[in-house]
Parts: structure tokens; C-alpha cells; sequence
């Protein structure tokens, strides 16, 4: 059994993936915010071995408020390569965060590329 995907199965896999982002982000802005700066800080910021678990289970918290459901988005993934289970090492946590946000600025990308606004005076 072929279990390879075709280019266009891999491109609407994406193309789906972004929608159900664009839907979480819709109704909940202020927690996707929250989570591009906590990502972002984790980046430019050295953490203490003290502050790892609370900062990893503030990153899950703010994953869960924006695809609860698991409805397929970029947070449903990043949720499940995030959890404690799932990293080793604790240095870890920072290339998963810079994946994390390279995946969310090609999703803002997506969305300024999708929404066509025009200043009207």
C-alpha cells in the first residue's frame, strides 16, 4: 500500500490547516497575541529551569483556548510537540518555539494574501 501524498493532498492538508487557524484566531485575538510574544520572548530570553514548566504550561493553556476541539490548526499541532511528554531536553522548547512562530507568520502571510482591504476616503 502507497501511503505517500501527492503535492496537492500536502498543499490542501495546509490550505485546511490554515483555515481552521484563521478560525481560532478569529475568536480568540487576545490569547494569539499572548502566545506570538510568549513564543517571541521565550526566543530572545534565556529561561530559568525554574520558570520551564509554567512557561511550557502557559504555551499549552493558550494552544488549548484557541483549538480546544482539535479542529486541525497550527495550535493543534504545535499542542501535542509542545507538552512536556513530548520534549527531552529543555532546549528544546526554544526550536519549538521558533518552528511555532515561523509557522504562524506564513499563516499571517496566508491571511494578508487572503483579505484584500482598500482604504476608502
Amino acid at each position: 500500500m502507497n501511503n505517500r501524498l501527492t503535492v496537492e493532498e500536502l498543499e490542501s492538508r495546509w490550505e485546511n490547516a490554515l483555515i481552521a487557524t484563521r478560525t481560532a484566531v478569529t475568536g480568540h485575538p487576545g490569547a494569539y497575541r499572548e502566545l506570538r510574544a510568549l513564543a517571541a520572548d521565550i526566543l530572545e530570553t534565556p529561561i530559568d529551569i525554574n520558570d520551564y514548566f509554567p512557561t511550557v504550561e502557559t504555551i499549552i493553556r493558550l494552544l488549548e483556548i484557541l483549538d480546544p476541539c482539535g479542529r486541525g490548526s497550527i495550535f493543534q499541532i504545535f499542542r501535542t510537540r509542545i507538552s512536556p511528554s513530548s520534549i527531552w531536553h529543555v532546549k528544546m522548547l526554544r526550536l519549538e518555539c521558533r518552528d511555532l512562530l515561523a509557522h504562524l507568520n506564513a499563516f499571517d502571510q496566508w491571511r494578508r494574501a487572503k483579505h484584500h482591504l482598500r482604504m476608502v476616503k
